[in-house]
C-alpha cells in the first residue's frame, strides 16, 4: 500500500519562517506603547533674515507634522513630506520633512531589512533652491 505523505521542502519552510518573522515584527511595530508620551509642542522659529533656516528642526510624529503644515503655510513656507532622507538645500520657502529613525527587521540567513519608522519623529531640512 502506497502512502501519500508529503514532506515540505526546505525552501517552503524558510519562506514560511520569514513570513512569520515579518508578520510578528509588523504587529509589534504597530502596537501602541502602554503609556504614550504626549507630543512636545513644536514652536515656530522667529522670523528673521533670509539667511536663517526657515524650517522647523522636526516633529514628534505625523500628527504634529500635519498640524505644522498649516502654520508654516500661513508664513509662506511649504512643508513637504519625503519618504526618503533629503540633502539640505538653501530654499527659504520649501522644507522637506522625512522620518528620521528606522526599523530593522531581522531576516534569517539574509541581511536585515531596514525601513523608515512611520511611528517615529520627522526631521526637516530646507529644499533645493529653484
Amino acid at each position: 500500500m502506497a502512502s501519500n505523505k508529503s514532506i515540505a521542502s526546505p525552501g517552503l519552510l524558510l519562506f514560511l519562517a520569514v513570513a512569520l518573522v515579518l508578520t510578528a515584527t509588523s504587529v509589534r511595530a504597530q502596537s501602541p506603547s502602554p503609556t504614550p508620551a504626549p507630543p512636545a509642542p513644536t514652536t515656530l522659529p522667529p522670523a528673521g533674515a533670509p539667511s536663517q533656516n526657515p524650517c522647523p528642526s522636526g516633529f514628534n510624529n505625523t500628527v504634529t507634522f500635519a498640524q505644522g503644515v498649516r502654520a508654516y503655510l500661513l508664513r509662506g513656507i511649504s512643508l513637504i513630506f519625503s519618504p526618503v532622507k533629503v540633502t539640505p538645500g538653501t530654499s527659504t520657502t520649501r522644507c522637506f520633512c522625512y522620518y528620521s529613525t528606522n526599523i530593522t527587521i531581522p531576516v534569517p540567513f539574509f541581511p536585515p531589512i531596514v525601513v523608515p519608522n512611520p511611528n517615529g519623529p520627522l526631521a526637516c531640512v530646507p529644499g533645493p533652491q529653484i
